[in-house]
């Protein structure tokens, strides 16, 4: 049951100033609804995805059959990307970009979004029914990559968030500009540290000094952040959060990237 916070469900049903927030996942589908009058969450919602019936799990959603959003956004977490310099990019040449990076699927379909605060615009595909089923929901949604997301929503230093229990993204920033950005897949917790270390020698800098800020689906005392608490200093091992609310007080960093798609996209 989702829970509406400070307001009536009858409010709620006659109110039009929200935003939706849409992640969409291989496995889930998580919705953040906002109150655009204040930008603060008014209910959260995760939803299974199974089969692949995007409208099927959408038509399931308690905040899209109670609430009348006026604005949608919608991120797709995948590892179909590139980023460009907006300095050489061009239009007519998003496919050949992305496709010079990655193997694109026959059934998924190139895009692209700019970052707000970086001179850089993200490549992306996605599956062509994802896309039209939020579409056939939701006209005027608005589709964005994970990338862009964290790479406009986090600060100068080194940072993790993991999407999955087995994916993870790195965005590494110095003095206000995007150093590395990438988004890696591991098998354990070894292979993940692994992955690190290659980091840390492509830009010269010692792990054991370096402090790094955590989101996303990693618990704080759990067997990953154990394990690499063995090679690098607990106190260097930080989170980024949101502000506490209702909706979050169990966990303030784990839907970091589902509560920072809002400011992301205004």
């Amino acid at each position: 049951m989702v829970v509406f916070y400070n307001m009536t469900e009858s409010e709620v049903k006659s109110y039009t100033n929200f935003h939706l927030s849409i992640e969409v996942l291989k496995t889930t589908i998580s919705l953040l609804l906002i109150d655009k009058s204040n930008s603060k969450p008014v209910a959260i919602e995760h939803l299974v995805l199974k089969d692949d019936k995007v409208k099927k799990t959408l038509s399931s959603s308690e905040i899209i059959d109670k609430t009348n959003p006026d604005t949608i956004s919608c991120s797709i977490i995948n590892s179909y990307f590139t980023l460009v310099p907006k300095s050489i990019f061009s239009e007519e040449s998003i496919q050949s970009y992305l496709s010079t990076a990655v193997t694109i699927p026959d059934d998924f379909e190139v895009t692209k979004d700019t970052l707000s605060k970086r001179e850089i615009v993200c490549c992306f595909a996605m599956d062509t029914k994802v896309k039209n089923t939020v579409l056939s929901v939701f006209p005027n949604a608005q589709f964005n990559h994970i990338s862009s997301i964290l790479c406009d929503s986090v600060s100068n230093g080194f940072h993790i968030n993991f999407s999955t229990k087995q994916n993870f993204e790195v965005t590494v920033i110095k003095d206000n500009k995007l150093l590395f950005f990438n988004r890696f897949e591991f098998e354990n917790k070894d292979e993940s540290f692994y992955f690190l270390t290659l980091i840390a020698e492509k830009l010269n800098l010692n792990l054991a000094e370096t402090k790094i800020s955590l989101s996303g689906i990693v618990n704080k005392n759990g067997d990953m952040l154990s394990f690499w608490s063995q090679f690098l200093p607990k106190e260097n091992l930080t989170f980024n959060e949101v502000e506490t609310t209702q909706l979050n007080a169990i966990s303030t960093h784990q839907y970091f990237t589902l509560h920072k798609q809002y400011p992301c996209v205004l």
